[in-house]
């Protein structure tokens, strides 16, 4: 059986957990015990597969040894702004689960799931300035709020085109790079950057961040036609029925018999036209077209890897591509 990714590149998960509850303790103007802060340790004691800050670590290896536990301080800010837009993202999808268990606003409610999402995205800018500085190594705050605009209309993009039958491989690879892959490539540069490596090294890791990001948001779509709801730990076969337009949908819909079962969906179709526009996709070829696209994306993060032939932490990168081809 294979390590889990943490083992394989020797990070330590509790120590990555013990750094997110730091962020939540050290604020000592948040009133304990309280909701808000018995909920942001509920989310972190939650665990996760802690990719986003995983990627950070391992770009961190990429500056200067001295400067290296630096990149920790990007991983602990970059997963808060994650964490925070799954909150979000839950509420918005009205989704009840999270990893098999209660999400936020259905444990509390969607009030207080909002106020705490924008609490964890305030903490994590505040936080990134307290303590040891970074200096211009690593993202400004008017970098950091550039980023979470990105991530914010990615999600609008989302919202934007449910239902839109008529979105086009472009759209739908610019959402995902705004939804997905570009907090995935900042996680990379900015380990990196924090780490004190030069711009072209964080640009090259940014790239192939950005890469294994597209990549692992198509595997996501396809696991919502493969999986069961307990294999996901939230409901499957979701995204179709909120309207989210993915890419085995836009490959679905080349086909001229599944295109009518498709084009007859919407927010009121009954559950019977869902079952079979899903049961013709999964039937299709669809799902492989999509699962080589993706190929593709992980293709091109390892021609990136050659780039850093040599270098000690090219074995690390090896890895995050081999992690996500799975």
């Amino acid at each position: 059986m294979n390590k889990p990714l943490h083992e394989q590149l020797h990070l330590s998960m509790s120590e990555i957990n013990k750094l997110l509850l730091h962020i939540l303790q050290s604020d000592h103007e948040l009133q304990r015990p309280s909701l808000l802060y018995s909920s942001v340790e509920r989310l972190i004691l939650a665990g996760g597969k802690r990719l986003r800050p995983i990627m950070a670590l391992v770009g961190g290896r990429f500056g200067t040894p001295e400067r290296a536990h630096l990149a920790w301080k990007a991983a602990g800010v970059l997963e808060y702004l994650h964490m925070a837009s799954l909150v979000h993202d839950d509420i918005i999808d009205d989704s009840p689960l999270r990893r098999g268990k209660q999400a936020l606003h259905a444990a509390t409610d969607i009030n207080t799931a909002v106020h705490i999402g924008n609490y964890m995205l305030a903490r994590a800018l505040e936080w990134s300035t307290e303590g040891e500085s970074i200096e211009e190594d690593f993202y400004t705050g008017t970098e950091l709020a550039a980023l979470i605009t990105e991530l914010c209309e990615g999600e609008y993009d989302q919202l934007q085109h449910r239902f839109n039958f008529n979105l086009t491989l472009e759209q739908y690879l610019e959402k995902t790079k705004r939804k997905t892959a570009l907090l995935m490539g900042a996680c990379m540069s900015a380990g990196a950057k924090a780490a004190g490596a030069d711009e072209a090294v964080a640009d090259q890791l940014y790239q192939f961040g950005e890469a294994l990001g597209i990549a692992f948001q198509i595997q996501d779509d396809l696991l919502d036609f493969t999986s069961s709801s307990e294999q996901l730990g939230k409901p499957s076969a979701a995204d179709l029925r909120r309207g989210n337009i993915t890419l085995p949908v836009i490959y679905a819909l080349e086909d001229e018999r599944i295109k009518p079962l498709l084009l007859q969906l919407h927010s009121g179709a009954s559950e019977e036209q869902f079952d079979e526009a899903l049961a013709a996709i999964r039937h299709s070829d669809a799902l492989d077209r999509s699962r080589q696209f993706a190929e593709q994306y992980t293709l091109k993060a390892k021609r990136i890897i050659e780039y850093f032939a040599g270098h000690p932490g090219e074995r690390d990168l090896q890895v995050l591509v081999a992690y996500f081809l799975k």
